[in-house]
């Protein structure tokens, strides 16, 4: 799948099936062992109180780094709350299973509402022991730190939305956390060149794939300098060209009662799009619409 989408062998409508790219994706990281990748991306799942998702799992007495193996269950079954995207099960000989589940989204939001609202349903399946029993093998008691629900978007206001909802509010406040496809892009961009093979591999290929998906944090724009004796007619953005070339600074003469987007967020180096703003007057300014680290 991977390398047939690399090499421009699949069908565009392809790149919109959330389960293909959860199953490349999660398909390589289920032979990552434990202490590779795991620690650090899973520092970056997020409560909606700012808890890293490892802070929870050291409460319940899980160290991620000392587990020695991972099983990945794609799309188990739950004859009553559904199926989620994937049940992680970390183990060792020495501490208790941790056990947790991940949702995954590529542009989709969470099905149902109030009571079936799905990340609900599916953190009530995880207290159900006996189903995890069957799926994981495991019958002895294992740690359960929660859901992650794995975004494209920074979707809070989807998990505050659940957490409202949830039959115990502090009990959902403190089990559901947000990550971001990026998240992944970028720690395995990051780390792969001090891994050995094949981990490095693994991790390289990865982030190429969800690259090509454009699956990346944004990470600002750039000054663009044109030609002074250049004739070209400078457009923000042209639908037709394959190629975005970026923006440059435009003098405002006076700008009257015009609705302008300016993009908000609450990560930095996350970009969400754009909000509307009015703006009253604007004169003789330029503007840069965001510098970025560049």
């Amino acid at each position: 799948m991977i390398e047939a989408e690399l090499r421009g062998k699949t069908s565009s409508e392809l790149q919109n099936v959330e389960d293909l790219l959860t199953s490349a994706v999660f398909g390589l990281l289920q032979y990552m062992p434990p202490k590779v990748f795991w620690p650090v991306i899973l520092t970056r799942a997020e409560s909606c109180k700012g808890k890293p998702f490892v802070e929870r799992c050291k409460e319940l007495g899980a160290h991620i780094p000392s587990y020695e193996k991972v099983d990945v269950h794609f799309w188990p079954v739950h004859q009553e709350f559904g199926e989620p995207d994937l049940l992680l099960v970390f183990s060792n000989s020495n501490q208790l299973p941790l056990c947790f589940i991940i949702e995954a989204k590529l542009g989709a939001a969470k099905s149902g509402r109030e009571q079936q609202d799905q990340l609900n349903r599916y953190l009530a399946a995880l207290r159900d022991s006996e189903w995890l029993s069957r799926i994981t093998g495991f019958r002895r008691p294992m740690a359960l730190p929660g859901l992650i629900y794995l975004t494209t978007s920074a979707a809070w206001s989807e998990l505050h939305d659940s957490i409202e909802h949830a039959p115990e509010h502090l009990v959902a406040e403190s089990t559901l956390f947000l990550l971001q496809w990026q998240d992944i892009l970028e720690i395995a961009r990051k780390i792969f060149p001090h891994e050995d093979e094949p981990q490095r591999k693994m991790l390289r290929k990865i982030a190429a794939f969800l690259e090509h998906r454009d699956l990346e944090y944004f990470h600002g724009f750039t000054h663009l300098s044109l030609d002074d004796d250049t004739t070209k007619e400078v457009h923000f953005y042209n639908p037709k060209k394959v190629v975005f070339s970026g923006f440059t600074e435009i003098p405002l003469e006076t700008i009257s009662l015009v609705e302008v987007d300016f993009y908000t967020s609450k990560r930095k180096g996350t970009f969400q799009g754009f909000t509307i703003e009015p703006f009253e007057q604007v004169t003789a300014i330029d503007t840069v619409f965001y510098g970025g680290d560049q």
